[in-house]
């Protein structure tokens, strides 16, 4: 499927950046009624508040739906994207932290609610749970653009309470059924082509072959997945095929002619071609800037 990909906004760099200045990155009650979100990964952890609208969330291989008091938890380097629908405003708040900036005899407690596999990461707060965050935002907020001169102590100790609250709310019983409700709003068709997609983006697939592997008629795919995810399904394999290219550069010293034919291209031309326009530089460059800067993947 080797298509044309539209160019894309590097949400990954623009985080990492970020976070390199400060360990902490925030975004607080943004309200958008024209939103497109990449699929990428970063580094360091994100705690992402949905207060209102609806739409999906996307982890690696998993779609989460969304509504008004949803949290979503992101581990450092999982692919992701967030598709809000855009027929309304939709309002968010983001934390993207560092584990360095948690106390080191506190930090593998805090961050163990990230470690509690995908079907564990998304919570739906009722009034008063998302009260309780609320507040510790609001703390957040007021920290993160003071830059007092204890700004970094506060913004620890709020951070660690938020944290805290967050995994007592994963280990109540009410949380679990409320998780287990809300994921039937995820259209299984459009589920099983993300699975589908991520687990055979090395082959060479076609639409063809992806709606007749869920016996569904190839138009109605396209639109169903556009509908539910914000991209198109070759949008979604390519950026997922390149995700998976920058973790071999990243990872492996194998050529990169063969990682491109690992990852599904058939022509090492399009792979970098493709590269550059979704990452912005070549696969060469990157790994070299990688080599010298340290994994940012």
């Amino acid at each position: 499927m080797d298509m044309q990909a539209n160019p894309v906004i590097r949400t990954d760099d623009f985080i990492n950046s970020q976070l390199k200045d400060l360990p902490l990155s925030m975004k607080y009650k943004e309200t958008e009624t024209n939103f497109y979100m990449d699929f990428h990964s970063h580094e360091g952890f994100e705690v992402y508040f949905f207060h209102e609208g609806s739409g999906c969330f996307l982890i690696e291989d998993h779609i989460y739906p969304l509504e008004g008091n949803d949290l979503i938890l992101i581990s450092a380097h999982e692919s992701h994207k967030s598709s809000p629908k855009i027929e309304k405003p939709n309002t968010r708040s983001v934390l993207h932290f560092l584990p360095e900036l948690m106390d080191s005899q506190s930090r593998d407690i805090l961050l163990d609610i990230f470690r509690q596999g995908l079907n564990r990461r998304h919570m739906r707060l009722n009034e008063e749970r998302m009260s309780r965050c609320q507040y510790l935002l609001d703390r957040l907020h007021e920290e993160y653009t003071s830059r007092s001169l204890d700004h970094l102590l506060a913004i620890r100790i709020y951070l660690s309470e938020l944290l805290l609250e967050l995994s007592r709310f994963l280990s109540n019983d009410s949380v679990n059924e409320d998780r287990m409700a809300s994921h039937r709003g995820v259209n299984p068709k459009v589920e099983q082509a993300v699975k589908f997609i991520s687990n055979h983006f090395a082959e060479p697939l076609t639409l063809e072959q992806i709606s007749q592997e869920l016996y569904l008629n190839q138009y109605y795919l396209c639109h169903l997945f556009k509908k539910t995810i914000g991209i198109t399904i070759t949008e979604f394999l390519l950026q997922t095929r390149i995700h998976h290219a920058k973790r071999m550069l990243v990872h492996t010293e194998l050529p990169i002619s063969e990682i491109s034919a690992n990852v599904g291209f058939n022509s090492f031309s399009y792979f970098g071609q493709t590269f550059k326009q979704l990452v912005g530089a070549t696969p060469r460059d990157f790994r070299k800037k990688q080599q010298q800067t340290g994994p940012s993947e």
